[in-house]
C-alpha cells in the first residue's frame, strides 16, 4: 500500500451532502461500439478526443466476443509530455452512474480510468473531476518491480496528479474481462469491479467520501495514460460504456447485469462466495439466471462442471423463459473435496452466452482436526535455532481487541526465530513505520510478516488507516477466541520458513491453503541436514504454482505439483523437517500472498475409521481397526451402545453395510 496517499479526512457538511441528492435531468447513454469502423464515425456520434499537442493517439474498433471494441493506443511526446487520451461526450451530470468493460491492456506501467463531473478541453493535462482509475501495474514495470495492480478514487488535479481518496489492492489477470463500475451520490462515491465470468459479486468494492467537495457537475469519459512520465505509452481496450444519473442495474444487487441487453446471467449462487471454504456439500449446488429482458433461456442447454466433469444430468431445472432456477443435489458434492466449478447458460438461439465460475472445498473442522490429518500453521515455524513443538499445538497469539489469549511461549506465540536457520526473510529489525501497522502480531521479534487476516488491503477516507481486517472462514478453535485466522504475507522471492513436525508414517497430498494477489510459486523441500545449524542443505519435494486470486484474502488450496504439473505423492514419517521457499522472479513476485497453512491429507488407499457417540461429534480415530482393501471391509472393536461412524480417506468413500458380532464391528465400503 502507497504510504504517500493524501486522504481527505474532513467531516462531509450535512448541507453540502443534500445538495447533489437528485439530478436536474434524467439521462443515460450508452455505446457498444459496434457500429464504427472509422474514427470520424466515432466522432460523428459525438465523441471528443483530448490529446497531449503533437502525441500519437490511435483508436481503432477491434472485433471480441460479443462484437466491436474501443482500443486507444496513446504514445508520449518523447522527453516533453505523457501518453494520455480522453475520449468524452459533452452531456453533463450531478448524480452519475458510469461503466465499462475493461477486456485487453498491455502488461504495463499504465492506467485506465472513468472520468466523472469532468472539465475537459483539448489539453488533458488542465482536465479536472472524480476517477475510478485502475493501475496495472501499480509499482512499475521493470524487471524488478512487484507486478500487481492497484484500484483508486481520485480527484484530478491539473497538471494531471492525484489526490487518492480510496485506494484498493486487486490484481486483474490479463486477458481477463471486467467491468468497472463508478457512482456519486453527493459526494459520496463507488467504485467497483465485477470480473464478468462471475457477476454475482463485486471482485472489490470502495466507498469514500470528497469532504471538500470538489465537483459538483461536469462531463463524462474514459481516460488512458501512461505512469511512465514521458517515456511509456499506453495501450487498453473497452467496450459497453455506459452512463446515467441514475443506477440502471436491473439485477439484484450486488449482482450485476451483463453489459451485452439479453445475455442469460447467473444471479445468485449457492455457494455464494466465489471462493468458498468449508462449505457443507448437504446444501448441494444452487442458482439462478435471468436475462433481464423477454429473451428467453434455453434450460436444456445448461452445462455444470466440477473439476472438468460434467454434471449436467444430475441437475434440477425450471422450464424455458427469461428466469430460471437450477440445483444440483447434495448427494452429488463429496465430502472433504476440493472444487472448481463452472455453470454455463445460453439462450434459445445460442447466440448469447455465459459462463460462471467459482472454486469451493468441502472440507469441515471435524476433518481437519481428524488425526490421519495434519495442519501446520504459517505462523508455526521453528524457533531457537531449529526448536519445535509436537501436534497439537496450543492456539496462541492475540484476539481481535490486541489482548493475547495466553502468554508468550504458549504456541509459538512470541517465540524468536533465528535467521538462517529458523527463516530468511529480507526485512530487518527495526521495521519502517509503515510495515509496523502490519507486522510483528504474532511474533513481535521476528520480521516475518504475520498479522490476523489482511489489512490495509483497502484504506479510504472511511477507514484512512485500512483497519478492517479481511479474511474468510475462520475455524472454531480461532472464532471462540474472537480470534481471526493468522497468516505470513508480503513474502518476498527467495524468503523462506522451516517447519519441523513428527508425520504417522504413510503417503501424503499437500496443499497450500493461500491467497493470492497476482501469480508466482512456492517450494516445498525437505532439510536434509541438521534443521538447528546455519548453511542446510535441501530436496525438493514439488511446488505449489498459484494462480492470480486477485486480492490477498480470496483463499483457496493449492495442490503440490513436479514439473509437469501432477500432483506429487509425498511418504513421509517421524521426525521431519519441511521448508516453505518462495519462488518466482525477485522483485516481480513481492507481496503476493497470505499463507494459511499447509495442509497434508492422507492419499489415494490410506483409508481412517473414525467414530463417535453422538452423530454430531467429535469424531475420532478408531486406532484398532484393520482395514483390508481386497475385501473393502474394516474391522474394529464394537464400542458402547450406540456408535456413529465416518471414513476417511483421499478419495470419496461410502459405508456400504455394517454388522456386529462377537464384540466386532465390520463394515463394508
Amino acid at each position: 500500500m502507497k504510504t504517500s496517499s493524501q486522504f481527505l479526512r474532513m467531516a462531509l457538511p450535512g448541507a453540502l451532502a443534500a445538495c447533489l441528492t437528485v439530478s436536474p435531468v434524467v439521462q443515460a447513454e450508452t455505446d457498444n461500439f459496434d457500429s464504427y469502423t472509422t474514427l470520424s464515425e466515432l466522432t460523428g456520434a459525438g465523441w471528443i478526443l483530448s490529446q497531449m499537442a503533437g502525441a500519437t493517439v490511435t483508436t481503432t474498433f477491434p472485433v471480441g466476443a460479443t462484437g466491436k471494441a474501443l482500443r486507444v493506443q496513446s504514445n508520449p511526446i518523447l522527453g516533453q509530455s505523457p501518453a494520455v487520451a480522453i475520449w468524452y461526450r459533452t452531456a453533463e451530470y450531478t448524480n452519475f452512474y458510469m461503466a465499462v468493460d475493461f477486456v485487453a491492456r498491455a502488461d504495463t506501467n499504465q492506467g485506465v480510468a472513468l472520468l466523472a463531473r469532468g472539465t475537459i478541453g483539448e489539453d488533458p493535462g488542465a482536465a479536472t473531476g472524480y476517477l475510478l482509475n485502475y493501475h496495472v501495474t501499480a509499482w512499475g514495470d521493470t524487471p524488478t518491480s512487484p507486478r500487481q495492480g492497484e484500484l483508486q478514487i481520485s480527484i484530478l488535479h491539473p497538471p494531471f496528479s492525484l489526490n487518492q481518496l480510496a485506494i484498493g489492492e486487486l490484481t486483474l489477470s490479463p486477458g481477463g474481462a471486467y467491468r468497472l463500475v463508478f457512482q456519486g451520490a453527493g459526494y459520496h462515491l463507488t467504485a467497483q469491479v465485477y470480473d464478468l465470468s462471475d457477476l454475482t459479486q463485486p471482485l472489490l468494492r470502495m466507498d469514500a467520501d470528497d469532504a471538500e467537495a470538489t465537483h459538483n457537475q461536469g462531463i463524462c469519459g474514459l481516460l488512458s495514460y501512461s505512469r511512465n512520465a514521458e517515456t511509456g505509452s499506453a495501450d487498453v481496450t473497452l467496450d459497453n460504456y455506459e452512463v446515467a444519473t441514475y443506477d440502471p442495474n436491473l439485477a439484484t444487487a450486488p449482482a450485476l447485469a451483463h453489459p451485452v441487453v439479453g445475455t442469460p446471467t447467473i444471479e445468485t449462487r449457492t455457494p455464494t462466495n466465489r471462493f468458498s471454504n468449508c462449505y457443507d456439500p448437504s446444501g448441494g449446488i444452487s442458482f439462478t439466471v435471468r436475462t433481464y429482458s423477454t429473451n428467453v433461456i434455453n434450460a436444456s442447454a445448461t452445462k455444470l462442471r466440477l473439476n472438468g466433469e460434467d454434471m449436467s444430468g444430475q441437475l434440477g431445472l425450471s422450464p424455458n423463459s427469461d428466469n430460471i432456477a437450477g440445483s444440483l443435489p447434495g448427494s452429488a458434492l463429496r465430502s472433504d473435496t476440493i472444487y472448481s466449478a463452472q455453470i454455463e447458460v445460453q439462450d434459445v438461439a445460442g447466440l448469447k452466452k455465459s459462463t460462471n465460475t467459482f472454486w469451493f472445498d468441502t472440507f469441515s473442522d471435524a476433518y481437519l482436526n481428524s488425526l490421519n490429518v495434519k495442519i501446520i500453521e504459517a505462523e508455526n515455524y521453528n524457533y531457537s535455532n531449529g526448536v519445535y513443538q509436537l501436534d497439537p499445538i496450543a492456539v496462541s497469539g492475540p484476539n481481535l481487541t490486541g489482548d493475547p489469549i495466553s502468554p508468550p511461549g504458549v504456541g509459538y506465540f512470541d517465540l524468536h526465530g533465528v535467521e538462517g536457520v529458523d527463516y530468511h526473510d529480507s526485512r530487518t529489525i527495526p521495521l519502517p513505520l509503515e510495515e509496523q501497522l502490519w507486522l510483528g502480531e504474532f511474533r513481535q521479534f521476528d520480521p516475518v510478516g504475520l498479522s490476523q487476516g489482511m489489512h490495509p488491503e483497502i484504506e479510504t477516507t472511511l477507514d484512512p488507516w485500512g483497519e478492517t481486517r479481511y479474511s474468510d472462514r475462520v475455524r472454531n478453535q480461532y472464532a471462540t477466541n474472537n480470534m481471526a485466522e493468522f497468516v505470513v504475507h508480503r513474502t518476498a522471492a527467495g524468503e523462506w520458513l522451516n517447519y519441523t513436525r513428527d508425520f504417522a508414517g504413510g503417503n501424503y497430498n499437500a496443499f497450500l491453503r493461500v491467497a493470492s494477489f497476482g501469480p508466482t510459486e512456492v517450494r516445498l523441500d525437505r532439510v536434509t541436514s541438521n534443521p538447528a545449524l546455519p548453511g542446510q542443505t535441501t530436496a525438493n519435494l514439488g511446488k505449489f504454482t498459484i494462480p492470480n486470486q486477485f486480492a490477498r484474502y480470496h483463499y483457496g488450496y493449492v495442490p503440490l505439483v513436479d514439473n509437469s504439473g501432477s500432483p506429487v505423492l509425498l511418504n513421509l514419517s517421524g521426525i521431519t523437517t519441511l521448508r516453505l521457499t518462495m519462488a518466482g522472479t525477485p522483485g516481480q513476485d513481492n507481496d503476493k500472498l497470505a499463507i494459511n497453512y499447509i495442509l497434508f491429507t492422507p492419499a489415494p488407499g490410506t483409508i481412517h475409521l473414525l467414530s463417535s457417540p453422538t452423530v454430531g461429534g467429535p469424531y475420532t480415530e478408531e486406532l484398532a481397526a484393520m482395514v483390508d482393501p481386497g475385501s473393502r471391509s474394516i474391522t474394529a472393536p464394537a464400542l458402547g451402545t450406540a456408535r456413529f461412524y465416518r471414513l476417511s480417506s483421499g478419495t470419496a468413500l461410502t459405508i456400504r453395510s455394517l454388522s456386529v458380532s462377537g464384540g466386532v464391528i465390520t463394515l463394508k465400503y
